[in-house]
């Protein structure tokens, strides 16, 4: 915990694979944004130079051998669980660096023990193709039935977390479907939840999605249906969700 008057330790986790053509704007973004944070890259196996870019840059990177999202995620939970506050965001500039202190802020006042970037494609940008859109609609009702209550955008990428939720979330995905357990764990474990407004941009030129929609899409059904059973003890119990405009005045 920060100690009296004590400035807060806040690290932004960046799990990556091949966004060299990406990262070192991104991570500029972030160190203005929040000057005071660690920047931290978990390198998931790229082989475009992204972990020696972002070396070259300062930043400590951790090498993840295992391939997959979650395996990133999960490396940043476990190394990174000192830090009062620990903003996720993806490698490929999608998402914008100015929210970052709207998602900071209610966990360290204690608003809330995850905060989600709910995702708003920037109009005509073709930031989000129909396919992944309905995708979302559809993982949601079935979360929603399964499992409970979610914020509206489950599979976002950007997220704060308090100390609290990162050393109790058992965390178990190895793909795309972590942002699904991340919601399932919240629900579970009746942690309150503040949900972001954000614009969501297409991605820097020179990279590429790894998310294959229907791949994934069927991989994160099979996860909500597994958490559903898992966290059967737990799901029935009420979550205190909110929701905040994050747009700017």
């Amino acid at each position: 915990m920060t100690k009296p008057n004590a400035e807060p330790r806040i690290a932004v986790a960046i799990p990556c694979y091949n966004e060299a053509a990406a990262i070192p704007s991104v991570i500029q973004a972030f160190r203005s944004t929040l000057p005071g944070a660690e920047i931290v890259v978990f390198d998931n196996n790229s082989t475009d130079g992204t972990g020696d870019l972002a070396r070259g840059l300062g930043v400590r990177v951790i090498d993840v051998p295992e391939q997959g999202k979650g395996y990133a995620v999960r490396a940043a939970f476990a190394i990174l669980s000192d830090y009062d506050v620990v903003l996720l965001t993806d490698g490929d500039g999608t998402y914008p660096a100015e929210a970052a202190p709207m998602l900071v802020a209610p966990v360290l006042d204690g608003t809330a023990e995850m905060t989600v970037g709910a995702r708003h494609p920037v109009p005509g940008a073709g930031a989000m193709t129909l396919t992944r859109r309905l995708g979302n609609l559809l993982i949601r009702a079935a979360f929603t039935l399964l499992i409970g209550r979610g914020t509206t955008d489950l599979l976002s990428g950007y997220r704060g977390f308090s100390q609290r939720f990162i050393r109790e979330a058992d965390l178990r995905s190895t793909g795309f479907e972590i942002e699904t357990e991340l919601a399932g764990e919240a629900a579970a474990r009746r942690m309150p939840v503040l949900e972001v407004s954000v614009p969501y941009h297409p991605r820097i030129a020179g990279t590429e999605s790894k998310l294959r929609a229907f791949r994934d899409g069927w991989r994160i059904l099979r996860t909500i249906v597994a958490l559903s059973v898992r966290l059967r003890g737990r799901r029935e119990a009420t979550t205190s969700w909110g929701k905040k405009d994050g747009t700017t005045k």
